[in-house]
């Protein structure tokens, strides 16, 4: 299956596992799920959620995969970055990237897509990790974009 009806299916799958479910926490953990079983080359596959108090940082949420960095303040690392700038960060060698936060050193290339509530503010980002080097293009940014853009609809509690 070629990767745009891979991301069809998955998008059909959380549509149908999500529906009628207000928790945030819920949402996302079956969305990691789905991606991470879907994608043989997802190596870590999780959300790290703007943290309630401190406003600036960012704090592991739901993922799969190994062991992942506990908190990553905004403009660090790649998912600093897309927290910082609100903008699909794509890095094909992620040990190239300035500030680059080392999680696991496997971790060759990395997508991250912002999660932003029904009123536009940040919420999250989800993070994808490869053990390859130039895993993600532009057909991952624009399904795991429209992924993330649906994610929050119908949540009433995190």
């Amino acid at each position: 299956m070629q990767k745009p009806e891979q991301y069809q299916t998955v998008l059909k799958e959380v549509t149908s596992v999500i529906d009628g479910e207000p928790s945030m926490i819920a949402r996302f953990a079956s969305v990691v799920c789905l991606l991470n079983q879907a994608f043989d080359d997802f190596f870590w596959t999780g959300f790290y959620l703007v943290d309630p108090v401190k406003k600036n940082e960012l704090v592991v949420g739901p993922y799969q995969g190994t062991l992942g960095c506990l908190r990553i303040p905004f403009g660090k690392g790649v998912c600093g970055s897309c927290a910082a700038l609100g903008e699909i960060q794509i890095v094909e060698d992620v040990h190239a990237f300035p500030g680059h936060i080392a999680c696991d050193s496997r971790s060759k290339s990395e997508i991250v897509v912002p999660v932003r509530d029904g009123q536009g503010n940040l919420v999250a980002v989800l993070d994808v990790d490869s053990a390859d080097y130039g895993s993600f293009d532009q057909i991952d940014a624009q399904y795991l974009e429209e992924l993330c853009s649906n994610i929050m609809n119908g949540v009433t509690q995190t």
